[in-house]
Order: structure tokens, then sequence, then C-alpha cells
């Protein structure tokens, strides 16, 4: 598993290529503090204003 705070896929792929490991799966499991856990590709919710506070 590999965590990281900001970078772009490529990036990533480029990373584990480099390391002998090239990436077959690529799965975004948050997006700053909001978890996606529950939530189908594709798919939205709606944010209340105190998880909008908490993105600033």
């Amino acid at each position: 598993e590999l965590s990281i705070q900001e970078g772009k896929n490529r990036q990533v792929r480029r990373m584990t290529a480099a390391a002998g490991h090239p990436t077959l799966r690529l799965v975004r499991v948050a997006y700053g503090p909001f978890s996606l856990a529950g939530l189908e590709p594709g798919g939205w919710r709606e944010l209340d204003p105190r998880q909008l506070d908490a993105r600033r």
C-alpha cells in the first residue's frame, strides 16, 4: 500500500515502476478530509456546513 498527500496519477505510476512494481490498479480512497468509502464511482453526496468548514 502506498499513500501520498498530493500528486498525480502518473507520478504514482512512475514511482512504483521505478521500484520495479508497475501499478495495475490505482484507487482514490479520500479527497482531502473526505473519505470516499461507500461512494460509488461517479457518485456524489451533499456536504453539510460543518464539513465545508473542515475543507478550509
